[in-house]
């Protein structure tokens, strides 16, 4: 198994050694899966039939059709920045923190706004930010609550340069990452391939985009002021608001093709 510095964090941390700054934060999967490669196999591929699910049922709640509901999910999950990098899979916390956070907006979309609560603070053990994709996605502040599983994760569970983090270059990476970002994407911030072409025909979202389609693809780019990678944060942020305004811009009867042709790749995409 090949693992990238993310990667090795969570092996850090799933066997009980304090880590960086945010790892520190995202206890819930390390704990579960401890350093065990296959455990953390098994979340991620339980991740991708749970997105699925969810972005249906989150879809269906927010008014689609059943056809636009299954196309929501098709063409998000098949998004490059979902699978991710090879460093990622299957130890990763972007794909299980996106599938569960979909569950939680199907609660919401669907009646339930205690129970998505609920799920949503477990997505937030998961990854950090995941409250905040939870309030684009179903377009209210009050999932924002769930921000307090990570506040308390933050007194308790204090961060600490890590052997992984203590490697010069990344060290650096954590020490300023505003200059980190913005020096490993010089010259890429109007590469099409890089910040356009992976989106594919989700792109169609933008046909006349709404202004959560907007607020949500705002918001997941200010990632790239503070982090290296590109299009696995975007997309799994912003790319469930992304991929169901799409699905509802096709006529009904081009959603089957245009599930086709988003599932293929017609060229090698961008991952990172």
């Amino acid at each position: 198994m090949k693992l990238g510095p993310d990667a090795s964090r969570y092996i850090l941390a799933g066997r009980g050694e304090p880590v960086a700054r945010p790892f520190n934060l995202r206890w819930l999967l390390p704990a579960i899966c401890g350093d065990n490669g296959q455990l953390w196999s098994y979340a991620w591929l339980l991740s991708w039939p749970t997105a699925a699910v969810g972005a249906f049922w989150w879809a269906w709640g927010m008014g689609a059709t059943w056809q636009v509901a299954a196309a929501t999910a098709a063409l998000l999950i098949a998004l490059p920045g979902v699978l991710g990098p090879a460093v990622v899979r299957p130890v990763g916390v972007d794909l299980p923190a996106m599938a569960v956070t979909l569950v939680a907006a199907g609660f919401w979309a669907n009646g339930y706004p205690i129970i998505a609560i609920v799920v949503a603070i477990w997505a937030a053990c998961v990854k950090e930010t995941q409250p905040v994709w939870l309030a684009l996605w179903v377009w209210s502040p009050w999932p924002l609550v769930a921000l307090v599983a990570p506040a308390i994760a933050a007194i308790v569970r204090r961060p600490a340069i890590d052997p992984v983090t203590a490697n010069p270059s990344l060290r650096r990476v954590h020490d300023h990452p505003i200059r980190s970002a913005f020096e490993h994407r010089a010259g890429r911030w109007r590469d099409g391939w890089l910040m356009v072409a992976p989106w594919g025909l989700t792109l169609l979202a933008l046909v006349e985009p709404t202004p959560q389609v907007i607020a949500a693809l705002v918001v997941a780019h200010l990632q790239l002021l503070v982090a290296t990678d590109t299009v696995r944060l975007v997309q799994t942020a912003a790319g469930p608001v992304m991929a169901l305004a799409a699905a509802m811009f096709i006529p009904a009867p081009w959603l089957l093709l245009a599930v086709i042709v988003a599932a293929f790749w017609w060229r090698t995409p961008e991952l990172v």
